[in-house]
C-alpha cells in the first residue's frame, strides 16, 4: 500500500512538471496558452501592436495581453530578449542598425530582410515572420506647393535648388549613424540655405509656417496627409528600407507553431497608403489603435 502511495504521488509530480513546461510567458498551456504582444510608443507600433493581437487570438485558441507603448527600440530590444513579451512588429532596417549594430551602409536594399533574419535566428534566436507589406523608410518631404514650385520628385531635383530651402531634421535624424542627415548630405551633396535641428513634434508647425520648406518624416507619417507633403523619391537609394514584420521569440514558436501561420496571415496585406491611412485616423481623426485595427482586418476579411 505504501509503495502505491509512493508511485501515485510521483505520477502527480510528473504531470504537474509537464504542465507547467506547456506555459506560454509564464502562463497558459498548449494551444491554449498566453502570449505577450509589445509596441513601441507611437502609434503606428500600437495599431501594429493591436492588430497582431486580435489576428492571434481570431486564428487560434491563445489568450493574448497587448503590452502597448512599452518605448523606443532599445526598451522593446530588452522585453524581447528577456522574454518579458513574446513578440512584436519591428523594421528590418531598424534590426540592421540597431540590433545587429551593422554599421556598413547598406548596399543591395533587396537583401536587408534575408540578412537580418537569418542573423537574428543564429545570433539572438529571433526570427522575423514573413513582411507585412509596407516601408516605413526614411525620407525627405515637402510642401504639395514647393514641389510643385520647384518640379521636385526625386532628391536630386531637390539637390539642385536646396540653396533657396531651409531643411528641419529632428535631433535623432541629425545625430544617427550611418542612416542620418550627414551620411545623407554627402550622398546627394546638398548645400541648403539653412539646417534647423528641432524637436520632432515641431517639424510640422515650422512647415506651416515656413520657417522650413524640407524635413524628414517617415513614409507613413499621419501628418504627411494632414499637411498636403509629398514624399521625393530616394534616387540614390541612401536609405535602408523598413520591411514592417513580426519578430518573435523563436521558443515561443516552437512551443505554439499555430503562431506562425496566424501572423503570416498578415503577410503583404498592408500597402504604404494604407498604413499612413490608420496613422491619420488615429492622430488627426482620433480614433482608437484598436477600432482602427479592427476595422483593417475586417476589411481585408482576416478576422
Amino acid at each position: 500500500m505504501r509503495r502505491k502511495t509512493t508511485w501515485v504521488a510521483l505520477l502527480v509530480a510528473i504531470v504537474a512538471v509537464v504542465a507547467a513546461g506547456c506555459g506560454g510567458s509564464g502562463s497558459g498551456s498548449g494551444s491554449s496558452g498566453k502570449i505577450v504582444v509589445g509596441s513601441k510608443n507611437f502609434t503606428e507600433s500600437i495599431v501594429l501592436g493591436e492588430m497582431l493581437k486580435q489576428l492571434i487570438e481570431a486564428k487560434t485558441d491563445l489568450k493574448v495581453e497587448h503590452k502597448s507603448n512599452l518605448g523606443a527600440t532599445d526598451i522593446t530590444y530588452k522585453a524581447i530578449t528577456q522574454g518579458d513579451i513574446d513578440l512584436y512588429a519591428e523594421y528590418d532596417g531598424t534590426i540592421y542598425s540597431s540590433y545587429l549594430k551593422i554599421t556598413d551602409p547598406v548596399s543591395d536594399p533587396r537583401k536587408v530582410y534575408d540578412l537580418v533574419n537569418g542573423r537574428l535566428q543564429d545570433e539572438l534566436k529571433l526570427k522575423l515572420t514573413k513582411p507585412l507589406g509596407f516601408n516605413n523608410t526614411f525620407t525627405l518631404a515637402v510642401p504639395q506647393a514647393v514641389a510643385d514650385k520647384y518640379h521636385l520628385q526625386t532628391y536630386s531635383d531637390l539637390a539642385k535648388v536646396a540653396g533657396e530651402l531651409t531643411l528641419g531634421v529632428d535631433h535623432e535624424f541629425m545625430n544617427r549613424q550611418p542612416d542620418g542627415w550627414k551620411g545623407l548630405q554627402e550622398r546627394y551633396g546638398f548645400k541648403f540655405k539653412d539646417v534647423k535641428a528641432m524637436d520632432s513634434g515641431l517639424r510640422y508647425t515650422s512647415i506651416n509656417q515656413n520657417q522650413i520648406q524640407v524635413t524628414n518624416a517617415f513614409a507613413t507619417d499621419g501628418q504627411l496627409k494632414s499637411n498636403n507633403m509629398v514624399i521625393l523619391k530616394d534616387d540614390k537609394f541612401f536609405f535602408p528600407p523598413y520591411n514592417a514584420a513580426p519578430i518573435v521569440r523563436m521558443d515561443t514558436l516552437e512551443k505554439y507553431p499555430e503562431l506562425e501561420d496566424a501572423l503570416n496571415a498578415l503577410a503583404g496585406q498592408i500597402t504604404d497608403p494604407e498604413m499612413q491611412e490608420m496613422n491619420y485616423l488615429v492622430d488627426d481623426k482620433g480614433e482608437s489603435e484598436e477600432k482602427v485595427a479592427k476595422d483593417f482586418l475586417t476589411k481585408k476579411g482576416l478576422i
